[in-house]
C-alpha cells in the first residue's frame, strides 16, 4: 500500500512538472515572439501580467482593457483568447464577449448566417455548443441559461450538444430539437437559417452581470432517478453532502485529500463521493482510514451516463467540490453548493467575491493563498449554512 501511494505521488509530480514546463515553454514563447514584433505591447502585457501575480484586480481591469483595444487593431488572436478569459474573470463580461467575437472573426472571417442577435422569429436557429473539442460539457453546461433565451427568439431551435449531455438537455428545453454532435451536424446546418456558437450567445445574452443572473435556467434532471437515489442514500434521514476533491489535470491548485477531514467529521451529515475514477486510495486519507464515512455508488459513472450522474448531484442538500464539470452541473442544477478554488487565473470563476452569476446557488471560496486548512474551514462553513437553510 506505502509503495502504491508512493508511486501515485512520484506520477502526479512527474506530471505536474511537465504541466509546468510546457506552461512556461508556451508564455516564453508568445512572450518572445510578441516582443519581436511588438515590443511596446510586449511591455504593456508584462505590467499587467505583474499586476495579476500580485492580484491587483484595481490596476489589471484598466491594463487588460487597453491591451483589448489594441490587440483587436492588430489582430493579435492569442492576446484575444488571453484578455477575453480575463475580463470575463474580472467582471467586465461586456468587453470579455467583444474580444471572443473579434477572435472568431480574425481566425474564420464573418460566416454567412452567423447569428449576432438579428430576428429570426421566423426561422431555424441552430446553436452548436461544442464547434471544437475543447469546448465540452462544461462550456454546454455553463451557457445552458442562453439557450433557453435563444430558444424564445426563433421559430425553432436546433441545439448540438456532446451525447451525454443530450438526455438533460432535451428535458429542460422539451420544444427545442437537442441533438449529439457527430455525423449528423452538416445535415443540421443545412436546415437552420440561422447559427450560434458559444461566442455568439456570449455576446447576444451574457454581456451584464444582472442580466446574466437574471435569466439563470436551472437544468432538469431525470425525477424519478432522483428520488430513487435519494432514497437509496438517506436511508437514515440525515441531509446528503456530494464531494469531489481531485482532478487528472495536474495543473490545478487543489487542497490535500487530509484537509478534506474536519469538513467530513460531521456525523450527522451523509457524505456522497461524486468522484470520477478509482476513489478507493484517496478515501481512506480523505476519511482517516474510515471510508464508510463517504458513501461512493459504483452504478453512477459520469464518464458513461451523465444523465445519471445528473440525477445523483440533484438528489444531494448540497454540495462540496473543487472546479470541474461536477461544479458547473450542480450551479446548473441549481443544487446549493461550495466551489473550491485554488489561485491560479485560468478558470472560469470571478476573481473577486464568492459568487458567480451563472450559478445563483453556488458560493465560491477561493484560496487566495491562505494555508489549505483556513479554506477547508470556510468551505465548512459555508456548507453548514446551506444545509441549515434549505
Amino acid at each position: 500500500m506505502a509503495d502504491s501511494r508512493f508511486l501515485l505521488r512520484l506520477r502526479r509530480a512527474i506530471a505536474l512538472a511537465g504541466y509546468k514546463y510546457k506552461v512556461w515553454f508556451r508564455s516564453h514563447r508568445r512572450q518572445l515572439f510578441l516582443r519581436w514584433r511588438d515590443g511596446d505591447i510586449a511591455d504593456q502585457m508584462a505590467d499587467y501580467r505583474r499586476s495579476i501575480e500580485a492580484r491587483d484586480w484595481s490596476a489589471a481591469l484598466p491594463k487588460a482593457l487597453a491591451l483589448a483595444s489594441i490587440a483587436k487593431s492588430r489582430g493579435e488572436v492569442h492576446l484575444l483568447d488571453e484578455l477575453g478569459k480575463a475580463l470575463m474573470r474580472m467582471g467586465a463580461y461586456g468587453p470579455a464577449a467583444e474580444l471572443k467575437i473579434a477572435r472568431r472573426h480574425i481566425v474564420e472571417g464573418r460566416v454567412e448566417r452567423e447569428w449576432l442577435g438579428q430576428d429570426v422569429s421566423g426561422q431555424v436557429l441552430l446553436v452548436d455548443l461544442m464547434e471544437t473539442e475543447k469546448q465540452g460539457l462544461a462550456t454546454a453546461i455553463h451557457h445552458v441559461s442562453s439557450v433557453g433565451r435563444a430558444l424564445a427568439r426563433a421559430a425553432r431551435l436546433i441545439v448540438l450538444v456532446e451525447h451525454r449531455l443530450v438526455p438533460l438537455f432535451q428535458r429542460t428545453f422539451p420544444i427545442a430539437d437537442v441533438r449529439a454532435v457527430g455525423p449528423g451536424n452538416k445535415a443540421a446546418y443545412a436546415e437552420a437559417q440561422a447559427f450560434a456558437g458559444v461566442q455568439h450567445l456570449t455576446a447576444v445574452f451574457e454581456t451584464n452581470e444582472a442580466t446574466i443572473r437574471e435569466h439563470f435556467v436551472p437544468l432538469k434532471p431525470d425525477p424519478a432517478r432522483v428520488a430513487e437515489l435519494r432514497a437509496r442514500y438517506s436511508e437514515d434521514g440525515r441531509p446528503l453532502v456530494g464531494i469531489a476533491w481531485g482532478s487528472s489535470n495536474p495543473g490545478k491548485d487543489l487542497p490535500p485529500l487530509a484537509a478534506w477531514r474536519p469538513l467530513l467529521g460531521r456525523q450527522d451529515l451523509r457524505f456522497v463521493s461524486l468522484q470520477y475514477g478509482r476513489t478507493e486510495s484517496d478515501l481512506k486519507i480523505l476519511t482517516d482510514g474510515d471510508p464508510t464515512r463517504v458513501l461512493h455508488d459504483p452504478t453512477v459513472d459520469q464518464l458513461v451516463d451523465m444523465d445519471m450522474f445528473a440525477a445523483q448531484v440533484a438528489a444531494m442538500d448540497a454540495v462540496v467540490t473543487i472546479s470541474n464539470t461536477g461544479a458547473h452541473l450542480a450551479g446548473a442544477l441549481g443544487v446549493p453548493s461550495v466551489f473550491i478554488l485554488g489561485d491560479g487565473f485560468k478558470r472560469s470563476w470571478p476573481v473577486e467575491g464568492d459568487r458567480t452569476p451563472y450559478y445563483p446557488s453556488a458560493v465560491l471560496v477561493s484560496k487566495r493563498e491562505r494555508p489549505w486548512a483556513d479554506v477547508m474551514d470556510e468551505a465548512r462553513h459555508h456548507m453548514c449554512s446551506l444545509i441549515a437553510s434549505s
